[in-house]
């Protein structure tokens, strides 16, 4: 019997951002803070108009289907989030995620999310689930690779940010570092060396 080791490689990423005035192109302004492997899908989220305190979402994503209808269950999220201003130290970007069985972007979705590029009720925000939080230092732009991991139950979803910093998102026009990416993590079955 041969043995058999379980690594691990990337799929194709998410990558939200404002993709239709803000990032038109696929990587950020400063190639230092670019967290892109390959070449992501484009999902709409228009971080530029999150004011402080307040919680946007992203655009439904298209299928996460891998093969088939079967999708990789384990996500890692990154970020690099710009500020109009240098945001006090230890405030946070809380992320979340609305998982849905539906591809139709008002339907099975969780907290009341829309499934659309726009604001949402912070008080909703106890039936998503919860990602991670970026803790900001006293930067205008912040930046972490590793906020937290998600588990999808389902095929499509949307990204939630709550902006729980001192200050607001930086203007439309200007946010060419503002995004988030998902990274898929495949198992790979390979024979042992």
């Amino acid at each position: 019997m041969t043995t058999q080791a379980v690594l691990q490689k990337y799929g194709t990423q998410l990558m939200f951002a404002d993709h239709a005035t803000d990032f038109a192109g696929q990587a950020p302004a400063t190639a230092a803070n670019s967290y892109i492997v390959g070449s992501p899908t484009s999902v709409q989220m228009n971080f530029s108009i999150i004011a402080a305190a307040a919680a946007w979402e992203s655009a439904k994503t298209a299928t996460l289907a891998h093969t088939g209808s079967a999708w990789p269950m384990e996500w890692v999220l990154g970020a690099v989030m710009e500020s109009t201003a240098t945001p006090a130290a230890g405030g946070t970007f809380d992320f979340y995620w609305n998982a849905s069985p539906s591809a139709t972007a008002g339907t099975g979705n969780s907290g009341e999310a829309s499934g659309l590029d726009s604001a949402i009720a912070i008080t909703h925000l106890l039936a998503l689930i919860p990602i991670g939080s970026m803790t900001v230092r006293a930067n205008v732009i912040n930046k972490d690779s590793n906020i937290g991991t998600l588990w999808l139950p389902h095929l499509y979803g949307s990204l939630i940010m709550v902006n729980n910093t001192s200050v607001a998102m930086v203007a439309d026009a200007d946010a060419d570092e503002c995004f988030a990416v998902l990274t898929p993590i495949i198992p790979d079955v390979q024979a042992a060396a």
